[in-house]
């Protein structure tokens, strides 16, 4: 593990997990992942970051080709338009020596389902399909593919999306199973794990066989990284102490930019490890309120009807059956006003529009951020 200090933020590279991914991409059946890999991790923990910095690098450096793409690089466009557009870009970037020269694709697009990617090839240039793409990528690529898809279980909430994930688990298999030819492998991650297991869960879904596990968060080597890097700038009676910044970062739920901002705060302005085991012992709740603050702000901005319906989504989880009597009946109570199916089918759409709600299925809803159930329950307990 090494560190790097940049404007861009402090960072420590985990080249060893990366590795140990890289070495799970494989058709091993008993090391590797050939049904593909799926990786779940809270929000603002590093995943993101860790794909592009860590685990990308390994990869061209193993002699893979990968291919990233983020679904929620734009939440307003479709899914599978975001990986139609990935791989569109792709192949634009690996022109052959003649098609350099001639400076035009004999490819003009790429379609999934309805969608289409334009490449700006030539006119009468063909159109592939994923599967045709892929193959593509890794002729001209000459190498594995490995395609990574971050927050993947956005997937699910289009048409479009979940067909790219059937195509892709096509594609894998049509790469895989011929003598010889770049091979593929599929890497998933995500913020929401009941999300991710929609894509695994059933026979119905284009990664059964697949499992969701969880993604290893950052942990005690970051935060020795982090004093290390803090320290030789602090008096000798205000320097850190890493058992006491351990502590916080669990308490800030492994979050990177909070826990920097905790640090800088008792570095800057309050007595160093002192104070900071003072926080910890006194006020725990402040610090782990630097987690909540954006929740409660979301909440108190709903309406009461549909603060009454996230509530009751959150306390029934996955059995949450928003049109039921029993159901309709709760969230009457909880707003104090009666309520219908209309109301609250109003109320899930603008929670949705909030990015608070995501609809992986019909009639199915779901928590944007799995952590707001914690939250919740903490406010409803008054803790």
């Amino acid at each position: 593990m090494s560190e790097g200090k940049s404007r861009g933020g402090f960072f420590v590279a985990r080249t060893e997990l990366a590795e140990a991914i890289a070495e799970r991409l494989s058709l091993d059946p008993l090391m590797g992942s050939p049904s593909g890999l799926m990786l779940a991790a809270p929000r603002r923990t590093g995943k993101s970051t860790f794909l592009r910095r860590d685990l990308l690098p390994v990869l061209e450096a193993r002699g893979d080709h990968p291919v990233l793409v983020d679904l929620w690089s734009d939440r307003k466009a479709d899914p599978g338009q975001l990986i139609a557009d990935a791989l569109a870009a792709e192949i634009a970037a690996l022109p052959t020596p003649a098609e350099r020269a001639a400076r035009a694709l004999p490819i003009k697009s790429i379609s999934i389902g309805g969608l289409r990617a334009e490449i700006g090839g030539v006119k009468e240039g063909r159109s592939l399909t994923l599967t045709d793409a892929l193959l593509e990528i890794g002729a001209r690529a000459k190498s594995d593919v490995v395609f990574i898809i971050d927050e993947a279980q956005q997937a699910v909430t289009s048409e479009a999306g979940l067909d790219a994930m059937f195509a892709l688990k096509a594609a894998r298999d049509a790469m895989n199973q011929r003598p010889e030819g770049a091979r593929l492998f599929v890497l998933c991650t995500g913020s929401n794990r009941d999300g991710l297991a929609g894509l695994v869960s059933t026979n119905q879904q284009p990664f059964y066989g697949a499992r969701v596990e969880d993604f290893p968060t950052l942990g005690r080597p970051y935060v020795e990284a982090l004093v290390a890097a803090i320290n030789p700038r602090l008096a000798e009676d205000n320097k850190l102490d890493p058992e006491d910044v351990a502590q916080a970062f669990d308490l800030l739920g492994h979050r990177p930019e909070k826990l920097v901002e905790v640090v800088q705060q008792h570095a800057a302005w309050l007595p160093g490890s002192a104070g900071l085991r003072r926080s910890l012992q006194e006020r725990a709740d402040e610090l782990r309120a630097r987690v909540w603050d954006q929740y409660g702000s979301d909440f108190d901005a709903l309406t009461e009807g549909q603060r009454a319906v996230l509530e009751v989504l959150i306390r029934d989880g996955a059995d949450f059956a928003p049109f039921h009597e029993k159901t309709l009946a709760r969230i009457g109570a909880i707003s104090g006003r009666k309520t219908s199916a209309q109301a609250v089918q109003k109320a899930l759409d603008a929670l949705r529009e909030k990015q608070l709600v995501w609809r992986p299925g019909r009639g199915r809803y779901a928590l944007e951020d799995p952590d707001m159930k914690g939250w919740l329950l903490a406010r409803m307990q008054g803790v």
